[in-house]
């Protein structure tokens, strides 16, 4: 007898949510379901636990793929602020080794960008799950593919690769000064989101800081401390941002990418030293081909 099978669109996240339920093996090996309607406040949508007893927190983002770095750092600021009163709600159920969560996220596809920013953060505990569905003689069925990409090719990015151009050694040293787990993960999301404008952009690392250069312009250096880090875009016309958390990375990116697409484009005259900049319908597109959703117009900060 021959076997029917057609791959129809996923369904509505609810309906999904109830079939990864029934699936949590699948979707973290040796997972058990926790809580399958979590609505956590950053939006996680169910709470796994792994046979070690660590945390699997689940996110299906089926219109919103495109924000899983944001999402990535709202997750685990969430976690770090609550995780006490996180052991104490559900150690009964098996979740002891609160030290060490997990963060997969659903989707029925993830775009280059996500990819390139989750290969740059080899620190942080996140895995992308590809979701389809089919129908399998009449009945529905959902396939999950893990598409977290591998250690290798994390050690392989683009970041990884300017190696050689470092000054000063030990990458890890810089990193390390920073005390938050979820500063260190903004730093890394900034570091992917220069990075990955242009592979002619040097990284240059040293114990003051790091600094990102093409050529002989500078696009931006960056000076941590512990509990954040502060980019100074430019030639040090543009203000110095502190960034701490979300909003601050925001501006943060927006300025040293709108001075990237402005020093890039044709000019008559002048080093565009203003701090507003005004961006046309196409170098909007190249912001949000750079990073996703993420980059939004410049509020002129």
């Amino acid at each position: 007898m021959t076997t029917r099978i057609e791959r129809i669109q996923l369904p509505e996240s609810a309906q999904l949510r109830r079939a990864l339920v029934a699936r949590a093996d699948s979707v973290h090996a040796g997972a058990r379901v926790v809580d399958g309607d979590m609505q956590g406040p950053t939006g996680v949508d169910l709470l796994l636990v792994d046979d070690d007893g660590r945390p699997v927190f689940v996110d299906v983002v089926l219109d919103s793929a495109g924000e899983v770095p944001t999402r990535v750092f709202d997750h685990t600021q969430w976690y770090e602020q609550n995780r006490r009163l996180f052991l104490k709600a559900y150690t009964s159920d098996g979740v002891v080794r609160i030290e060490d969560p997990v963060f997969v996220f659903v989707a029925s596809r993830f775009p280059a960008s996500v990819l390139a920013v989750v290969r740059a953060m080899p620190d942080v505990p996140v895995r992308l799950v590809r979701a389809e569905y089919f129908l399998i003689d009449g009945a529905a069925e959902v396939l999950l593919e893990d598409v977290t990409p591998s250690v290798q090719e994390r050690i392989t990015t683009s970041v990884a690769r300017r190696t050689d151009d470092m000054s000063g050694g030990d990458k890890a040293a810089t990193r390390d000064i920073i005390e938050s787990g979820a500063v260190r993960t903004l730093l890394a999301l900034f570091r992917s989101g220069v990075d990955g404008l242009d592979g002619r952009i040097a990284t240059t690392e040293s114990d003051e800081g790091i600094s990102f250069r093409m050529g002989d312009r500078r696009l931006a250096d960056v000076a941590v401390s512990p509990g954040s880090f502060t980019v100074s875009p430019g030639d040090g016309l543009m203000n110095p941002i502190v960034v701490s958390d979300r909003v601050s990375l925001e501006r943060a990116l927006n300025s040293v990418v709108s001075l990237f697409v402005r020093e890039e484009r044709p000019r008559d005259g002048g080093n565009g030293g203003g701090s507003d900049v005004e961006l046309a319908d196409d170098e909007q597109s190249m912001l949000s081909d750079i990073w996703g959703t993420g980059v939004q117009a410049s509020d002129g900060s």
